[in-house]
């Protein structure tokens, strides 16, 4: 495991109470269970271990010391999962400060030889998902550490409500099928989606039909071999926008398209 210390200084001159300072929402009163790693390199954010047989965070604990006088001090430690190996330093993230950003990870003794020998539950490490919104250009992209999603608009791709793609749908494509090239994909899966305009009698084959075809020009389009495609058609369903409102709806009029990276 990695074990991050840090310490709670009060530098006013007025007593501070910090029973709640670094707590998650909901979390244990004068714990650091809200505190998290972030690590950049591979967007994910590691939460801290909890114990099994308590489900409490394995961390210590300031239960009566909470108010600080002025100068006071309290050395906290909490127990997080061990990153890759390759990681060299991450960033500290509490609930009341900016970031720390690029905190070494180094060998060292755990404050308390007890640490390493308790019984935790399953790691949380939660990926992180950077979104990216071309407006102009009509797409979207959101990225976690390991998968990309590309949206694309079908205002974009298609004339209204036909499958045949429009002369301006190629540039986008080809960027796509450069992207998708230059992945460790095995599976490109591209699904169809409409807004909730008309009924899904409609809608659900017109979304299959468009995602059907980004799918046979993406094939056309991209020069590895042995890729797979999955494809499907969802009509109206999972809406990424508002669709009483015309932008909402032209932001759930779209084809999405996930790979590896």
């Amino acid at each position: 495991m990695l074990v991050l210390s840090m310490a709670i200084t009060n530098e006013g001159d007025e007593p501070a109470t910090v029973r709640l300072s670094l707590a998650e929402l909901g979390g244990q009163l004068s714990t650091p269970d809200g505190v998290s790693l972030i690590d950049m390199q591979n967007n994910q954010r590691y939460m801290p271990l909890k114990l099994t047989d308590e489900e409490t965070c394995h961390c210590s604990s300031w239960r009566g010391d909470e108010n600080l006088g002025p100068g006071g001090s309290i050395d906290i430690w909490v127990a997080f999962p061990s990153p890759p190996e390759d990681i060299e330093s991450m960033s500290v993230t509490t609930p009341v400060t900016p970031d720390f950003l690029d905190i070494p990870v180094t060998e060292a003794e755990a404050p308390d030889s007890a640490i390493a020998d308790a019984p935790v539950a399953e790691p949380r490490v939660l990926d992180i998902r950077a979104y990216q919104d071309d407006i102009e250009g009509g797409t979207a992209r959101t990225d976690s550490g390991d998968e990309t999603t590309i949206l694309l608009s079908s205002d974009v791709l298609f004339e209204l409500n036909e499958s045949d793609l429009t002369p301006e749908a190629d540039d986008v494509l080809r960027q796509v099928a450069e992207e998708i090239d230059n992945a460790s994909a095995s599976t490109v899966e591209i699904d169809g989606y409409t807004d909730n305009t008309g009924n899904d009698r409609i809608n659900k084959p017109l979304s299959e039909d468009r995602a059907a075809s980004v799918e046979e020009r993406l094939r056309e389009l991209v020069t590895r071999e042995g890729l797979g495609y999955e494809v499907a058609g969802h009509g109206s369903a999972d809406p990424v926008g508002d669709n009483r409102t015309d932008e909402g709806r032209e932001k759930n009029r779209r084809v999405t398209i996930t790979f590896a990276k």
